[in-house]
């Protein structure tokens, strides 16, 4: 497979996966461990790498070849397109993910049934005793998309017959079958999209469909484990709907342990993309020879980058890292990116800062959209317009909150959407470290409601992913820097304006020398241990960060 896969469907078969691509975290790895299967439904929001995840369990499931794996051809079942319905279908699914549960268990009989040869002699209702004889429809997938067409009084019947004549026979199925099913989320957009067009051309839409849709999923492929052992479904379901299982079911906790959740620690970003460098090709590298020992600085030509406005020598792959929103997939954008330049222009400190910038500025856009639908009638564009500055004082936020309210309904707070989908942080002290630093919360962590209040603190902070982004439609925003504190998850925070300094003196010397006749060596391929020799020289009187080659 090749550095910088951005989406998990770019791999179709067994054959396409890469295991070296999967960073295994504690919970992950309980996950893919073949003899376990208490964890099946797979909890993260976009760009976590959910598709990745169950692609890797179903590709486990079928090296092991002791199961049948459903859907057949491919690695997950998934549907295309977006769904609506008319009035009445709309008025049935946004009720409760009761209905759901319905559907999906009808269609998950349906498939598995079909598959062993179960049906014969079924007495059933005409409408799902054609879906069992429609020789087309093989997954779940096919008969799901297939019962949402049925109208709410023939569903009910469908869950009547189910419950009677299909869930009795599943009981008896003695072979292991597996299901994996995915992008149910996306199937049904169209529902949380705000879209300003009428009914007639959409369709009748409401949100609660897609988050019950994919809820009803979740009941049924737990009560599935209580049905039959045999029969396990593993699921992509997104963190935003999971979160909401506590206010729909008593059996949250129940569910909660059968779900793994994506969370990856900034070291575990730094082995995801370490990992995609060693995929890079050797001519792609800026130091190739580094290659073994030193990945980063052989991709990105340095250890560290150099802040403009106050040159404070920052870790370049955290450099890389607060350009992200911490997720895997921000990392293969910025990464395919920087592979985009040639080696001679990536080792360029300012070329290789335009290319992060540029990536930054696509991740908040694409990001932007996605959570459009959950951040109530924030008009975006016109909150980026007034702001002053990256960092903003208490009585700024206060300001923009009563200049901003009147245009609100609800006295919704137009800065607590920003803050809870983890664009906008705030300075808090941390008591363990004693020091005041930098928090930001990721994508998932808070539930997606606009509603609320900021944290009290004494500095606001803009996400720097944002900072194009608000420039092209607010210019003077890109002028007011803070000269004393990068920007970024965890960092440090001082006080503007009131940074101690105190009277130090400490040896420094910068080393710049000539090797005599090193061109012939870097000719002949044998400059490597010169190299090595130097480097090992200097790094006794200067960290690696604070080292540049030229």
């Amino acid at each position: 497979m090749r550095a910088w896969t951005v989406d998990a469907d770019d791999i179709r078969v067994a054959e396409d996966f890469d295991e070296s691509l999967l960073h295994r975290t504690p919970e992950i790895d309980g996950f893919l461990t073949p003899d376990r299967d208490d964890k099946f439904i797979v909890i993260g929001t976009k760009g976590f790498g959910k598709t990745l995840l169950l692609k890797a369990k179903r590709v486990l499931y079928q090296q092991a070849g002791q199961a049948i794996c459903l859907p057949s051809g491919t690695l997950l079942d998934k549907p295309i397109g977006d769904k609506i319905f008319g009035r009445e279908a709309i008025t049935f699914f946004a009720a409760s993910p009761l209905p759901w549960s319905k559907v999906w268990l009808a269609a998950i009989a349906v498939a598995v049934l079909k598959q062993v040869g179960a049906t014969e002699g079924l007495k059933l209702n005409p409408r799902l005793a054609a879906l069992i004889a429609d020789a087309h429809l093989h997954g779940v997938i096919d008969h799901f998309v297939r019962l949402l067409d049925l109208t709410p009084s023939e569903l009910q019947r469908c869950a009547t017959d189910t419950d009677g004549h299909l869930v009795p026979r599943l009981r008896g199925v003695k072979q292991p079958i597996t299901i994996f099913i995915d992008g149910i989320d996306e199937y049904f957009n169209k529902h949380v999209e705000d879209l300003p067009v009428s009914p007639s051309v959409t369709g009748e839409l409401a949100p609660n469909v897609w988050y019950f849709a994919q809820l009803g999923l979740v009941e049924v492929a737990y009560q599935l484990r209580r049905i039959n052992h045999h029969l396990k479904v593993f699921a992509a379901i997104r963190k935003e709907a999971y979160a909401r299982l506590p206010q729909r079911t008593a059996m949250s906790q129940q569910y909660r342990g059968s779900a793994v959740d994506i969370v990856y620690s900034p070291e575990s970003l730094r082995e995801i993309f370490i990992n995609n460098i060693r995929l890079v090709k050797t001519d792609r590298l800026v130091q190739p020879e580094r290659a073994r020992a030193h990945p980063l600085e052989a991709f990105l030509g340095r250890a560290g980058i150099t802040d403009t406005y106050t040159r404070e020598e920052e870790d370049a792959f955290e450099y890389v890292c607060r350009h992200t929103l911490l997720r895997p997939r921000d990392l293969m954008t910025i990464g395919d990116r920087l592979t985009a330049l040639r080696p001679d222009e990536r080792r360029n400190e300012h070329r290789l800062k335009e290319a992060v910038n540029q990536a930054a500025t696509e991740i908040a856009h694409e990001y932007l959209a996605e959570i459009a639908p959950y951040v109530g009638d924030l008009e975006v564009e016109e909150l980026f317009q007034r702001l002053p500055g990256h960092v903003l004082t208490r009585p700024e936020v206060e300001g923009l909150v009563a200049a901003y309210g009147a245009l609100l309904d609800e006295n919704r707070h137009p800065l607590c959407a920003l803050y809870r989908v983890g664009l906008l942080g705030y300075v808090q002290h941390d008591r363990v470290r004693g020091e005041w630093r930098q928090r930001f919360l990721r994508p998932g962590e808070a539930t997606l409601d606009p509603n609320g209040v900021l944290p009290h603190a004494t500095h606001y902070l803009l996400h720097p992913v944002l900072s194009d982004v608000i420039g092209r439609v607010n210019p003077p925003f890109l002028q007011r820097i803070d000269r004393v504190n990068i920007v970024g998850y965890d960092r440090p925070w001082h006080e503007p304006g009131h940074v101690e300094r105190s009277a130090s003196a400490r040896q420094c010397c910068v080393l710049k020398a000539d090797v005599h006749g090193f061109g012939n060596l870097m000719r002949a391929g044998i400059d490597g241990p010169v190299r090595r020799a130097l480097a090992e020289a200097v790094k006794r009187w200067a960290p690696a960060a604070a080292i540049s080659e030229t």
